[in-house]
């Protein structure tokens, strides 16, 4: 298979281009319950997203028996280490959209893990985390770190790395356009 996950790149990455074009991976069908064989796509942004599917499915497994999805999870982290910040802070700061946003701190707050409180002006809410959410994020932190560890035991710690702040670097340059 030909094609290229990143090229050559800041911070010595020349040498991720082959990652995963060279091996043979499989990722089971849950909907269709075979195993498939991925392959290489045409171009960096389906890539990516079958990149990103792939290690979504491996955050999932660990937040399974929390009820919580990954989009969900990383807001609460987000919130346990820069409380108080508006529903437009956060979806900035992970790089989601307002619509994801809010949607997510909604469903998260039906669980009674954040809530809002009034801001600035009678418009702006800030979202903080309940003690329900507290205790949440910490007793989800171990199967989070497990989950980085399986990642980088599949993938190899220098390449999770460099994978990471690639990825990093690619949205700090797309969303500054």
């Amino acid at each position: 298979m030909q094609g290229a996950v990143f090229g050559a790149g800041p911070a010595g990455l020349t040498g991720i281009s082959n990652i995963f074009d060279n091996a043979c991976i499989y990722m089971y069908g849950v909907s269709r319950g075979s195993l498939m064989k991925l392959r290489s796509l045409p171009c960096y942004c389906a890539t990516l997203r079958q990149a990103a599917r792939s290690v979504t499915t491996l955050y999932e497994s660990v937040l399974a028996d929390s009820g919580l999805h990954v989009t969900q999870y990383t807001a609460l982290q987000m919130l346990d280490g820069a409380p108080n910040l508006t529903t437009t802070e956060l979806a900035d700061a992970i790089g989601i959209d307002q619509t994801t946003a809010t949607r997510t701190l909604a469903l998260i707050k039906k669980s009674r893990l954040v809530t809002d409180v009034p801001g600035s002006d009678r418009r702006e809410r800030r979202w903080v985390l309940t003690p329900a959410g507290e205790t949440m994020v910490r007793k989800m932190r171990p199967a989070w770190a497990a989950a980085q560890q399986a990642f980088e035991k599949q993938v190899g710690r220098a390449e999770a790395a460099a994978l990471k702040n690639a990825a990093y670097l690619a949205a700090v340059k797309l969303t500054a356009n």
